[in-house]
């Protein structure tokens, strides 16, 4: 407990936290709520590299494309955002949003525009910067997505304020979502998870311990202990825990088998 200047009492974070669950123990506050709350006091502690796309996943479009060529993408992928590369990913010019290309679409006469004179400014931010503050920044700039560039000055993902959203109220579907489950329990309790799966979230939803000081997700983990590019089959013992590789794509970690031991 700590006492403010004016003799009023404040709570730390671990006594909130202890509050929020008696307070949904006690049918106060429902679980979801209580859920919000820890959301919302982890998010000073999450860095933007914990919550981003990764680059290997990200979706661009080159600075060269006409106008249908990128609206053909954003329609295809479900995205009304892209990154404009010019000329590669390390190298993002701007940002080109769907509204824009729908409407020099419809004039006939600039469909075959480059996309140099449509896209906007991009947001650049490093992986370390934390959650709470890019949200701030987001909602006062009226930004949507930001590039995160990594200590090299690499581009090293994208996060989007859903993203950033999801982190408080968690996932948050829409009807251009894809299911692509991170968590599935088999039948003799052994989980399937997929690699790019947080640590952190597969310990809170399986009641767990994986060590996530050097880590960010299943297949980092793997990749750290291994010390190799990791093959199909591989097996990691730590702790009590067995993590079985069980697919590739593209030297990435896609799926692991977990097994307390």
């Amino acid at each position: 407990m700590v006492r403010l200047r004016n003799g009023a009492s404040a709570v730390s974070e671990d006594e909130l936290i202890k509050l929020s669950v008696a307070a949904a123990e006690a049918a106060a506050i429902d679980e979801s709520e209580r859920d919000m709350i820890e959301s919302a006091l982890a998010l000073d502690d999450t860095v933007v590299r914990q919550v981003m796309v990764p680059r290997i996943d990200m979706v661009t479009v080159e600075a060269n494309a006409t106008v249908i060529d990128a609206l053909d993408i954003a329609i295809e992928r479900g995205l009304s955002r892209l990154p404009v590369c010019d000329p590669d990913i390390d190298h993002i010019a701007g940002v080109i949003l769907l509204k824009d290309l729908a409407r020099v679409e419809r004039r006939s006469s600039q469909r075959d525009v480059s996309l140099r004179s449509v896209m906007r400014p991009a947001m650049f931010v490093p992986e370390t910067k934390r959650v709470d503050a890019l949200l701030r920044e987001m909602r006062t700039d009226g930004d949507h997505l930001a590039v995160v560039i990594d200590e090299y000055g690499g581009t090293a993902g994208l996060v989007t304020l859903e993203d950033l959203v999801e982190e408080l109220v968690g996932e948050i579907v829409d009807e251009f979502d894809r299911p692509d489950p991170l968590l599935l329990k088999q039948i003799d309790g052994e989980f399937v998870v997929h690699g790019r799966m947080p640590i952190d979230q597969f310990n809170d939803l399986t009641d767990n311990n994986l060590p996530d000081d050097d880590w960010d997700t299943v297949g980092g983990l793997i990749f750290g202990k291994l010390g190799h590019v990791p093959v199909e089959g591989d097996t990691v013992d730590i702790e009590g825990h067995k993590l079985t590789v069980e697919r590739i794509k593209d030297r990435r970690v896609v799926l692991v088998r977990y097994k307390r031991l």
